[in-house]
């Protein structure tokens, strides 16, 4: 059997001494390598799925609604009519206007004529075409409000919500359809505070969460440059850049994580392993060279992020952190590491 030398025994069974002069014995503990990352502290954030084209759709004259032809989730195809007024008021106007722009071009030529006789004057025959210019632009409007006086699909798409019935009165400008082009993709929009919006900056990958599937991936598209009076942060929308899961509908709440570029290299370690802990400031223990005992080290924590805590600077090279017991020991504490946790 081999001798140890004296100091190499002192140096054995000093933290056995110590614990003996306290009356504990070792405490059983678990521990963790610290973990050296530059990875900026994720941003997490609820968010809203939206097609990137979404639009709402409404008559430019008001009437009574003849028909609304499609019903919420329906596909339509461009140019496919999707609800009308009654049009016989409209199409008075479009008569009453045409008919004035006819008579108007009549005029003209007979004074014109007589101009031309030197029975009338030249200012006559301006003032009739100042009349004909009049009747021809009071018949665009006419028939402008004629064309929109019926919804049509401006492109394929899927109707989002339908906002009225046939008979009802609608006013111009009216909500009637909610409507979403199929070609535009998905974004997200999430609302960030001040302070971590300034961490941000477009291309910054996301991911989004959602009850009906897994993550989706996601990057920063832009940001808004004003804050949201009523909610005291800024919009950013964020640019899917994975497939659109199946089942995915407009207005779905997105449990957004934002990670912002990498920063400095600093330590990493589990939420548990942090005591005493006062604001930004914290202690935490380490295991000893010798494995035998634990030494307290005070650390500023520069955010926490659900179970682990972002360190300001970098603990020791191959540093063991505790983190079942921690909340028992002292400095200099004997403690003996689980079986199975080295």
């Amino acid at each position: 059997m081999k001798k140890l030398s004296f100091p190499a025994l002192l140096a054995f069974a000093a933290p056995l001494l110590s614990s003996a002069a306290d009356g504990l014995a070792p405490l059983a503990v678990e521990t963790v390598p610290s973990r050296l990352s530059s990875a900026a502290v994720p941003i997490h954030a609820p968010g809203v799925f939206e097609r990137r084209t979404e639009s709402v759709l409404s008559f430019m004259t008001g009437g009574i609604i003849q028909s609304v032809a499609v019903r919420a989730g329906d596909k339509v195809k461009v140019g496919q009519i999707l609800a009308a007024l009654r049009l016989d008021e409209i199409d008075a106007q479009v008569a009453r206007a045409r008919a004035g722009a006819d008579k108007s071009r009549r005029d003209l030529a007979r004074i014109e004529s007589l101009h031309r006789e030197r029975v009338t004057t030249l200012e006559n025959a301006q003032d009739a075409r100042t009349v004909l210019d009049l009747a021809e632009a009071a018949l665009k409007g006419a028939e402008f409000n004629r064309a929109h006086s019926v919804i049509l699909a401006p492109t394929d798409g899927r109707i989002l919500r339908r906002h009225a019935e046939p008979e009802e009165m609608a006013s111009p400008g009216r909500p009637i359809l909610a409507f979403a082009a199929e070609d535009g993709g998905w974004i997200a929009r999430v609302g960030v505070s001040e302070r971590e919006v300034v961490r941000l900056q477009p291309g910054d990958r996301a991911e989004l969460g959602w009850r009906g599937g897994p993550s989706v991936a996601a990057r920063v598209r832009q940001m808004a440059e004003a804050v949201d009076p009523a909610t005291r942060t800024i919009e950013v929308e964020l640019e899917l850049t994975d497939p659109a899961p199946a089942g995915l509908r407009s207005g779905f709440v997105a449990d957004v994580q934002l990670f912002p570029a990498p920063g400095s290299t600093r330590s990493i370690v589990p939420l548990a392993a942090i005591v005493e802990g006062a604001e930004l400031h914290a202690y935490l223990f380490v295991l000893a060279a010798d494995g035998l005992s634990v030494r307290r080290i005070a650390v500023a924590v520069e955010a926490i992020d659900r179970d682990s805590a972002y360190l300001r600077e970098a603990l020791p090279a191959g540093a063991r952190v505790v983190t079942t017991g921690a909340e028992f020991l002292s400095d200099g504490r004997a403690v003996t590491v689980a079986a199975g946790n080295p």
